[in-house]
């Protein structure tokens, strides 16, 4: 084939070129040397000296194109109204492809003229001309064909197509349809296809005109009157089922015959002629459903009022209903133990219902939101007689239950899944300054009288308050912490000081606490004389910390210190453990059998409140015994010792 231009006879060519093009658009077999022969003809056409033929090559394609569909149009009316779709489906299938090889065949022709006088998506977008009047005189052969079958086939059959789409979608609807659902969604997507090829940024006007407009319609009507039918036979809870699954179906038919442009606008129809237009109705049923706690009804009856935003009373339902059952719980609780039996509660409360709100209300966060409220309000509760809220008290005694020594066998990870558990509950307390109070009140006596059953244990825990509440939250608690660590330390280089100068008679361990971070107040300390055997010890350590700590000020808080006492008066010794106080008074006894009351008084230097609070245990377990109760002179106090069998 020669590539310089020639003078060319344009009958004879186009005879050739056009018994081709009726091979290819019935897409017929073309032998690989025609489409060739073809090829080089189109491109001679359009090179033709001495003025190319473009333009009578793009005229006789057009008049071929229109002729063929003309004859297709007749051949479709013919086969009638119940063959209309098969018929449509059968043709276009061929004239689609086809079409696409005879624009293969005409690329020359597109790429050096046609896209040279065709008009541009710029001008389509922000020129004068609107999208639904004529298409410029120049198109790509491709856009061309669609555009012919659209003006020439597509407009005159548009109603009776429709309404035969629409009918083959209501028979697969009501599950009698008959056709193949590829075909029905052939017809459909001719539509589309058709849009995009012959006007860029169409916005599938046709498609949408022409066909979604209706379907739109009817399936509105037809789902109104189902759910009509649905109301006046079925109960709330199988209404909610119906409907869920016509949501479904008609989702899946969607995909199956649609556009994905059209999904979302038959789901809001959808919606509309199912929940909208009877959200009265389902929302006077939402009280009942949670006071049954059907988790299946309330999962579809959120599934239908989910999207048109009208979750509203459900969830003010389930906030009074959680507060409700929250509250029983609590008028429920024994004394025994309510410590325990508030948190337990109230993490029972809060797991069942977080377990409702994910799988029922798919972690909605209005769901998730209404649960914190609710759960707030029931920990936060306290009766009219009470002036505080106790809860802050309870779970922090939960807390020291778990992590104070005792005698219940529970493991660390027991422990550790219980206090993390407790967190829970502590995030919904709101006042967390009180419970900071009582806190390290309580880890204030673990640490000073060693009754922690793992410090690793109480580390953990005041770790979670800090990842809960911040720095500044258990700052306090960490500086105790680090008092209780320097103070052993402390306590071992006194020891070594000890015996490099005068070696202490007895064991001496101190603690050494910062005034600001420990919830004791040096002003509140009680008047009280150190006993002798004692004395030595603490000036000794005073001397220590003065080489260690230069100007730092000892107050001595021994209302806070044990002591551990040998008794060897029996045929065996024995050995208790009690406050400083107890042992002072005790071991005046060293001296004498008997002392008056005035008498030990003056000793220890006790005043009356905290005599009375010391003497009594002593009393009660019968290490002393009153001898006489002479009013004046004091009574007299005999030390005893129980008797061991």
């Amino acid at each position: 084939m020669s590539l310089q231009p020639k003078q060319v006879n344009f009958t004879e060519y186009w005879r050739e070129i056009s018994n081709t093009l009726s091979c290819i658009i019935t897409c017929g077999k073309v032998d690989r040397r025609i489409w060739s022969d073809r090829f080089s003809d189109v491109y001679e056409l359009c090179v033709a000296s001495p003025e190319p033929l473009h333009n009578e090559l793009y005229d006789g394609i057009r008049s071929f194109l229109e002729n063929h569909v003309t004859v297709i149009i007749e051949d479709i009316k013919q086969s009638g109204d119940e063959n209309l779709i098969s018929a449509y489906h059968k043709h276009w299938e061929r004239y689609s492809k086809g079409s696409q090889y005879i624009n293969s065949l005409c690329s020359y022709l597109n790429q050096q003229f046609i896209k040279k006088n065709k008009r541009t998506n710029a001008e389509y977008s922000y020129g004068d001309i609107s999208l639904l009047e004529p298409h410029p005189n120049y198109l790509e052969i491709g856009e061309l064909a669609y555009d012919v079958w659209k003006k020439l086939l597509i407009t005159p059959l548009q109603k009776g197509l429709v309404e035969a789409v629409l009918d083959e979608i209501h028979r697969d609807r009501i599950h009698t349809g008959s056709l193949n659902h590829s075909v029905v969604h052939s017809v459909i997507n001719s539509l589309v296809s058709v849009d995009e090829q012959s006007r860029p940024n169409s916005q599938l006007v046709l498609y949408k005109s022409v066909f979604e407009s209706s379907f739109l319609r009817t399936t509105g009507e037809y789902y109104k009157q189902k759910a009509s039918d649905y109301i006046s036979k079925l109960t709330c809870c199988e209404y909610l089922e119906k409907s869920i699954q016509l949501l479904n179906e008609e989702d899946l038919r969607s995909r199956k015959f649609l556009h994905p442009s059209s999904y979302q606008e038959v789901k809001a129809e959808m919606e509309k002629r199912i929940s909208s237009d009877h959200v009265e109705m389902l929302h006077a049923e939402c009280a009942d459903l949670i006071e049954k706690e059907s988790f299946k009804d309330l999962k579809n009856m959120y599934t239908l009022l989910m999207p048109i935003k009208a979750t509203y009373p459900l969830c003010h339902c389930l906030e009074n209903h959680i507060k409700k059952i929250g509250l029983e719980m609590v008028e429920s609780f024994t004394q025994e133990n309510i410590h325990q039996q508030f948190v337990e509660a109230m993490l029972q409360l809060h797991k069942k219902y977080s377990t409702m709100v994910k799988e029922t209300f798919s972690n909605d966060q209005h769901f998730i939101a209404v649960l914190d409220k609710a759960c707030a309000a029931v920990i936060n509760h306290k009766s009219p007689n009470q002036r505080f809220c106790k809860s802050p008290e309870l779970l922090v005694k939960y807390s020291d239950s778990l992590l104070r020594k005792s005698t219940k066998a529970l493991s660390e990870t027991d422990i550790d899944e219980k206090l993390n558990a407790s967190i829970t509950v502590f995030k919904y307390l709101a006042d967390k300054d009180i419970y900071q109070g009582v806190y390290q009140r309580m880890l204030c006596k673990r640490l000073i009288y060693k009754s922690s059953a793992s410090m690793d244990a109480e580390e953990a825990m005041i770790n979670r308050l800090k990842q809960t509440c911040g720095y500044e939250f258990t700052n306090k608690l960490h500086r105790m912490f680090t008092d209780i660590n320097i103070s052993a330390d402390l306590t071992n280089k006194f020891v070594d000081y000890c015996k490099d100068k005068t070696p202490l008679d007895h064991s001496f361990s101190i603690l050494v606490l910062q005034a600001g971070a420990w919830p004791i107040s040096s002003q509140k300390i009680p008047r009280f004389q150190l006993p002798s055997e004692l004395e030595g010890s603490v000036q000794a350590f005073e001397k220590f910390y003065e080489t260690r700590f230069n100007g730092r000020k000892l107050s001595w808080v021994h209302g806070y210190s044990t002591g551990e006492l040998k008794l060897s008066y029996l045929g065996k010794p024995y050995y208790v453990t009690l406050g400083l106080f107890q042992m002072a008074i005790l071991l005046q006894f060293n001296e004498g059998d008997r002392f008056s009351s005035s008498e030990l008084k003056d000793r220890t230097k006790l005043e009356d409140k905290e005599w009375n609070r010391h003497i009594t245990p002593l009393l009660d377990s019968k290490m002393l015994v009153v001898v006489c109760l002479i009013f004046n002179p004091p009574s007299l106090f005999h030390f005893l010792l129980y008797k061991l069998d």
